[in-house]
């Protein structure tokens, strides 16, 4: 492979795609950073999404207009993101506050020296909003008594440090708020991250959202044989309307053209990307590209976006 074809992968993997629900989603974590700026009350927030739906660019791409200013007498961090970690204890968790706090020694110390320490840090270092990413690592601790425990010092540890807080995790992390009740009297206020806000705006959001990012390609997106219209339907199937998804498809289809020596992206390309990239099932009537494909969400059992028994409320979805 050439070096333009790196640097068009890389430029695509770094392409931010703003849909409406990722703008109100950041507009909301903003205001309630400019609400606690003037007035010092915290309003927190939940932001669910499923996976590849841009939480994670979301959370990096706030985190990254406050980023950390460095004096001589400490370090300033506006807003500190921190991924919660898999299977998260609360000795892990308060960790991995002080790790993004650049405390030296995370692991020093009970929990309740970690807490307190973490605390302490976080005002010296004048933090004004706080980002848990995948905070349904939280809620897949294990049995609801431990879920219970980590969102009960989630909580504390929020009271404590007084500033806003945001989590971004997965549907499944609404469980964590139905065991802890003064977790979830905290956040009240949740945003769906998805691209789907009605059911006549999925195709043209999934179509939007692919040419935007192949835009970035060297190479053209070629729709024949179908219209540009029958390619935004089958691109809504094959993605569930998610930026992962779609940057996993063009980069495959995108190599598979170049490997060819092909002047553009076809539905072949696209195609085989599908399979090879979001699932190996995915052939015949079963491709969102083939002719023959029923344009049904691929959401039933062993496919691809198996909607989960406890995923929490799914997004309307168009029946044909």
């Amino acid at each position: 492979m050439s070096l333009q074809f790196y640097d068009a992968v890389k430029q695509l993997q770094d392409e931010c795609i703003k849909f409406p629900a990722f703008d109100t989603a950041y507009e909301q974590i903003e205001t309630n950073l400019k609400l606690f700026r003037a007035t010092g009350v915290a309003q927190n927030l939940l932001i669910l999404g499923e996976s590849g739906a841009g939480k994670t660019s979301l959370a990096e791409l706030f985190a990254n207009e406050y980023p950390m200013v460095e004096l001589p007498e400490r370090n300033l961090i506006p807003v500190l993101k921190v991924e919660v970690p898999a299977a998260a204890t609360i000795a892990g968790t308060v960790e991995a506050v002080l790790a993004q706090l650049g405390d030296l020694q995370p692991e020093r110390g009970t929990v309740s020296v970690k807490t307190a320490r973490a605390v302490k840090i976080a005002r010296s270092c004048g933090v004004e909003m706080l980002i848990f990413d995948e905070a349904q690592h939280i809620q897949d601790r294990g049995r609801a008594h431990s879920q219970y425990f980590v969102g009960d010092w989630l909580k504390s540890f929020m009271d404590a440090l007084g500033a806003p807080v945001t989590l971004l995790g997965l549907p499944r992390t609404q469980i964590l708020l139905q065991v802890n009740e003064q977790l979830r009297r905290r956040f009240t206020h949740r945003i769906s991250l998805t691209t789907q806000q009605d059911a006549d705006s999925n195709e043209a959001d999934s179509l939007r959202l692919f040419t935007s990012l192949a835009s970035a390609l060297p190479l053209p997106l070629d729709p024949r044989p179908y219209q540009w219209g029958e390619l935004a339907r089958r691109l809504h199937f094959a993605t569930d309307g998610r930026v992962a998804y779609v940057k996993r498809i063009l980069v495959s289809a995108y190599s598979q053209a170049v490997l060819e020596s092909s002047n553009s992206i076809g539905i072949n390309d696209l195609s085989r990307a599908f399979t090879t990239t979001i699932w190996p099932s995915g052939i015949g009537g079963l491709n969102p590209f083939h002719p023959s494909f029923p344009f049904r969400p691929l959401d039933r059992a062993g496919e691809p976006f198996q909607i989960g028994e406890m995923s929490g409320s799914a997004p309307a979805r168009r029946k044909h």
